[in-house]
């Protein structure tokens, strides 16, 4: 009886707008995402250069998401479910 593993590969993204940074706030949004558990359904190659914020915590997003986004932050509902609020 074989077993299925399932391999994660996180991969951080450097090329810019991005600086390798775990999270990213999409300012316009305030949608808050995880590289670490991205999943193609976070579309994070559609946010706008000018509205990507890269952030070392999680905390650090949510903090910045209350002073530049207009909707606060909340976790991606793909990468960030514990943190999604609907």
């Amino acid at each position: 009886m074989s077993e299925y593993y399932e391999r994660r590969i996180i991969m951080r993204r450097y090329k810019s707008p991005f600086n390798g940074n775990r999270y990213v706030l999409n300012r316009a949004t305030g949608e808050i995402h995880d590289l670490d558990n991205e999943t193609t359904n976070c579309q994070i190659d559609e946010i706008k250069p000018e509205n990507v914020i890269n952030c070392a915590s999680y905390e650090d997003a949510r903090l910045r998401a209350a002073f530049l986004s207009p909707y606060g932050g909340n976790g991606c509902y793909y990468c960030l479910r514990s943190k999604d609020n609907g």
